[in-house]
């Protein structure tokens, strides 16, 4: 039995719910209980998401995503060949070391009492978007022909990734791969299940948070 404790408003979450559905697996989510005792013990790091497989614990989300392709080999999502296999990686890399502060520049503009250096922040956003620009494919999916494990990684991050649109950001329509891949990826039914899934859970959780602000100033 596999049972993923997070929320579906998480991208690293959600990459693991994404290549659950394109591998046919069923998966069970529970929420995570965080900053509890009997989260910590899952994982002392106390991030999500976590894994359990039949009494199996594991961590960490590229860690997970790397154990279900051992374990449910079946369709691979890592490519055939050495080559696809390394540029799969590569583009899960540059997206989480080079690209995740999106999320912190996102969480500034909502909450301007967040003490962010915005210029340094969007430098570093700028110089992932840039890699990543140069690492995807120029057609089809992120890295080849076929949906991979990069694509599990990169169409949750662009959930967030295309507020920066909304906002009037030209971060990802400048770049002609990254905008020809949000097309793409709108268009492919299991990345609008898991935008669905995210952008439900997101609402939850910002009318929670607006009602607390709101709670706090009026004291």
């Amino acid at each position: 039995m596999l049972v993923l404790h997070g929320s579906n408003g998480s991208p690293f979450v959600s990459r693991v719910r994404m290549q659950a559905y394109a591998k046919g697996l069923e998966i069970e989510l529970r929420p995570a209980a965080l900053g509890t005792p009997e989260f910590q013990r899952l994982n002392p790091i106390g991030k999500m998401p976590v894994l359990e497989h039949d009494g199996f614990v594991l961590p960490e989300s590229l860690v997970i995503c790397e154990y279900l392709e051992d374990a449910f080999p079946t369709p691979s999502l890592l490519g055939a060949l050495p080559q696809e296999r390394a540029q799969v990686r590569l583009i899960c890399r540059t997206v989480d070391l080079y690209c995740s502060g999106v999320l912190l520049l996102l969480w500034a503009a909502a909450d301007p009492s967040l003490k962010v250096n915005l210029a340094e922040e969007r430098e570093k956003l700028d110089k992932g978007l840039n890699a990543l620009e140069s690492f995807l494919s120029a057609d089809g999916f992120a890295a080849s022909d076929m949906l991979t494990l990069a694509d599990c990684v990169l169409a949750p991050w662009l959930f967030y990734g295309a507020m920066l649109t909304k906002q009037g950001d030209d971060a990802l329509t400048r770049r002609p791969k990254i905008a020809r891949y949000v097309e793409f990826a709108g268009h492919q039914e299991v990345v609008r299940k898991i935008w669905g899934e995210m952008d439900e859970s997101y609402r939850a959780f910002m009318t929670k948070w607006r009602a607390k602000q709101q709670a706090a100033s009026a004291t």
